[in-house]
């Protein structure tokens, strides 16, 4: 038999945005959570994030937001509760001559709200990394703080955190419609109907499809992203900083994961993907060897590196590049958090903080306001000084 749930909030999406927001949600005394989750926790676009957390960010509130965040994940189990496995690296920022400005300045941001980042030398540099060459590279940043974290652990992390507090997460439920009645908003699943007067939609690029039963288009496109694991004779260490390499055409990045491999992406927009359902893990072989050639050229130990493993995960980029948080326009009742264009992760801690106490009704640590779905109308969009890309 069918349930009628009726709830106070009702988070839609399992991901990390979701169960983040869930426990902030709880945790500033909220009652009477629902998250629904068409599959299972941490099995849409956060399953597949690099899970990096770093602050090198051309929009201030991005940097103010991940800094915060960062410093959640340093001190997760003392403040949230559980594991998320982050480990501290550091990050080197490595550009040319034409982004010394931009980057300084932002250099100069990071430490302003405490991110610790400096101007090193290739010499300096060469201590953190010893596979890394220097010679094409103009200007080197490192951020000490930054690092990576198991997107899983820390995702079910804030939702057995959120159970703890009284939150119910229905798993293997689809929404398959949404009705709005006076105040009360009726979510149609296979588990029955949930009825509630305030809704949040955080399904990543599946937000479109929620969109649309309420007759709202949210501004973003979808893009599909690719990674790689490559693997060399020698060992790669697991506290080696990231990179972030803007020399490249892909502006890649790269870190190092387990097992002794190290994971590469790209910061570029990716490619269309029309329908979210039939995203595959393929990855074509011209994009493994032209990454190859990248990390060669980098890392020249890497020339005959092996490819471990592929897969692929999705963005959703509004068009400024930076999120979409907040009320929706003449929806009462409805929020959304969504466009996070592959940074979603980094800013988790904050956003579902922010988010929560926006709704609430108290005023967020953290600012959101910036990220309002009205700026697209209002000319406040948030254009990063890189121009688009992942460090908007």
């Amino acid at each position: 038999m069918k349930k009628n749930n009726t709830a106070d909030f009702i988070i839609i999406g399992g991901g990390i945005i979701g169960c983040s927001l869930a426990y902030n949600l709880a945790n500033q005394g909220a009652k009477n959570i629902v998250v629904l989750e068409k599959g299972e926790l941490c099995s849409g676009g956060t399953a597949k994030s690099c899970a990096i957390t770093r602050s090198h960010y051309s929009i201030e509130a991005n940097v103010n937001h991940a800094v915060e965040s960062v410093k959640i994940f340093e001190n997760f189990d003392e403040i949230v509760g559980g594991d998320p496995r982050f480990i501290c690296t550091g990050q080197l920022v490595l550009g040319p001559e034409k982004h010394r400005p931009v980057m300084e300045r932002v250099f100069s941001t990071q430490n302003k709200y405490g991110s610790e980042t400096q101007t090193l030398t290739p010499a300096e540099a060469a201590k953190l990394h010893p596979l890394i060459q220097f010679e094409d590279v103009d200007v080197i940043g490192f951020e000490s703080r930054s690092g990576y974290c198991d997107p899983y652990l820390t995702t079910t992390a804030y939702a057995q955190r959120a159970k703890d507090l009284g939150v119910i997460f229905y798993t293997g439920t689809p929404v398959t419609g949404i009705r709005r009645n006076g105040k009360n908003k009726t979510i149609e699943t296979n588990q029955g109907d949930f009825e509630s007067p305030s809704l949040i939609l955080a399904a990543g690029p599946w937000t479109h499809n929620l969109g649309k039963m309420i007759g709202v288009k949210f501004p973003y496109e979808i893009s599909k992203h690719k990674v790689l694991t490559l693997k060399i004779d020698i060992p790669y260490e697991k506290d080696w900083p990231i990179v972030k390499d803007l020399l490249t055409p892909e502006k890649i990045y790269f870190r190092p994961d387990s097992g002794g491999v190290v994971l590469v992406g790209t910061g570029d927009h990716g490619d269309p993907v029309n329908d979210i359902e039939k995203l595959t893990d393929d990855v074509e072989m011209e994009h493994i060897e032209r990454m190859g050639k990248r990390m060669a050229h980098r890392m020249p130990a890497f020339a005959d590196a092996k490819l471990v493993r592929s897969w692929t995960g999705p963005y959703d980029i509004p068009p400024d590049w930076n999120p979409v948080i907040g009320p929706v326009p003449e929806l009462e009742g409805v929020h959304v958090a969504v466009g996070f264009s592959g940074h979603g992760f980094k800013l988790a801690p904050t956003i579902g903080e922010s988010l929560a106490q926006q709704i609430l009704g108290t005023n967020p640590r953290v600012p959101i306001d910036m990220y309002d779905m009205t700026r697209f109308e209002t000319g406040k969009t948030l254009n990063g000084a890189y121009g688009i890309g992942t460090f908007a």
